[in-house]
């Protein structure tokens, strides 16, 4: 509520600031005498100047942060730019007001709203230095990308390059009956140590491509705010022509610094999609057998296939009596079963995790307090006088102090009937659990495959 007292202070003593500024640039005995309307707009002109040759610096920065960029902007605003239009011009309105001159008056009057103006059109820059900002970023992030994208990509690619062709191959031994149980049984094993690869593998691009995506923050066309920006830079000596030249000049230089960093960052995608091409286009396995012919999120599914078919063999063995088709859905009904139990059991092992006894137990000491709020009662209980030792405050205190002690808060007894349930589930789940590993290996067994766990 006392806010506009602060800003009155502020704005006190920024004026009493401006004013010392501007008599510190003339010299000593003639300070009375030439502060004037014409000495405050040299000096003002002159701050304003400085504040523009900080921000054409600025904008050849290819700084990423904050700290360096937008807030520099901010201090250059505060600091030079801006100073006139906040606190600088109440002098010079009181000066204005005694000038007896109508052309002087007339002129300074022109300067004044000019000067007013171009610095609220200044502040256009920020908004430019933010954008700048991301330009700058986007390149870097995108040059991180490629320098990563060799050893990336080739991440991908080493880890299948051999697993396409000893899959052809053992689908081709398989089919020319070329193998027997014993070799089929370790193919099995084989396969399915590509199919987890594989998965993995799709997993691991999955996130990459998503990453990709969003790790930069602008879009391939010029920000329409930032374009009408630019293009306002260039019209500043006609909308400004009461104003210095050097300040209504300035603008114009700063339109291909900016540009410049808008090029940099066309350059450096150039570079990017070259770099990641062929993989955002999901090419990066067109020379390796097999997967190929599959999408990224599809590259287990010829270790899935062919792991099918070597179980059906040696089912085979086993049901001689099925036809390969029969034996073919056992197979794939398995497959579906096993996933089934698969994520069956992980929730049931999640149900009842160490991490959720380990909570139990946390629970369980802190609850009510613990042994912090039994110190806190002592504490409490030995500061009453003897004669209010059986006062009701004090029966009060001692009762909660004993009931912590000895574990029958109610808020210990409910951590404590939750400790039973968990233990009673743990029960419940192990034998959930052995029910659906048994039924797994008999059903395995049948099929002549090895059980999974």
């Amino acid at each position: 509520m006392f806010g506009w007292i602060r800003e009155m202070r502020f704005l006190f003593f920024a004026a009493a600031a401006a004013v010392m500024l501007c008599a510190a640039v003339l010299p000593a005995p003639a300070q009375e005498q030439e502060r004037s309307l014409e000495t405050i707009m040299d000096y003002y002109d002159s701050l304003v100047k400085q504040g523009m040759d900080g921000v054409e610096n600025l904008l050849r920065s290819t700084k990423t942060e904050k700290s360096e960029t937008e807030a520099v902007w901010s201090d250059l605003n505060e600091r030079f730019i801006s100073v006139f239009s906040r606190i600088g011009h109440y002098e010079f309105d009181s000066l204005l007001k005694k000038e007896k001159s109508d052309s002087a008056a007339n002129t300074a009057s022109e300067w004044s709203n000019s000067m007013k103006l171009l610095i609220h059109d200044l502040q256009a820059v920020g908004e430019v230095v933010a954008w700048q900002r991301q330009v700058n970023r986007d390149i870097a992030q995108r040059e991180f990308d490629i320098e990563k994208a060799p050893n990336r990509l080739a991440g991908y690619t080493e880890r299948l390059k051999d697993d396409g062709p000893r899959l052809e191959a053992i689908a081709r031994d398989l089919k020319n009956g070329r193998l027997s149980g014993e070799e089929i049984q370790k193919c099995l094993k084989e396969v399915q140590s590509v199919r987890i690869t594989a998965e993995n593998v799709s997993a691991s691009m999955g996130r990459t491509i998503e990453y990709l995506g969003e790790d930069v923050t602008l879009e391939k066309e010029l920000d329409r705010r930032i374009a009408k920006i630019l293009e306002d830079w260039t019209q500043m000596k006609d909308r400004h022509p009461n104003v210095a030249p050097e300040l209504s000049d300035a603008p114009l230089n700063w339109i291909p610094l900016a540009k410049k960093h808008w090029e940099n960052l066309g350059k450096t995608r150039e570079t990017f999609d070259r770099a990641y091409g062929p993989f955002l286009e999901g090419k990066i396995f067109k020379d390796i057998p097999v997967f190929r012919d599959y999408e990224y999120k599809d590259l287990s599914r010829p270790a899935v296939s062919l792991e099918i078919e070597l179980k059906t063999a040696l089912a085979a063995a086993v049901q001689k009596e099925k036809s390969e088709a029969e034996l073919r859905r056992a197979i794939e009904l398995d497959e579906e079963l096993t996933g089934k139990e698969r994520e069956r059991i992980r929730k049931l092992d999640d149900s009842v995790s160490p991490q959720k006894e380990r909570e139990l137990s946390l629970a369980h000491s802190r609850a009510a307090g613990g042994i912090t709020r039994v110190r806190e009662l002592q504490l409490l209980m030995s500061r009453f006088p003897l004669d209010q030792v059986g006062s009701p405050e004090y029966r009060k205190l001692s009762e909660e102090s004993a009931l912590i002690m000895d574990f029958k808060h109610p808020e210990q007894l409910a951590v404590e009937r939750k400790i039973r349930e968990l233990e009673a589930l743990k029960e419940k789940v192990f034998r959930e659990r052995e029910t659906i590993i048994n039924e797994h290996r008999d059903r395995k067994k049948k099929l002549g495959l090895a059980p999974e766990w």
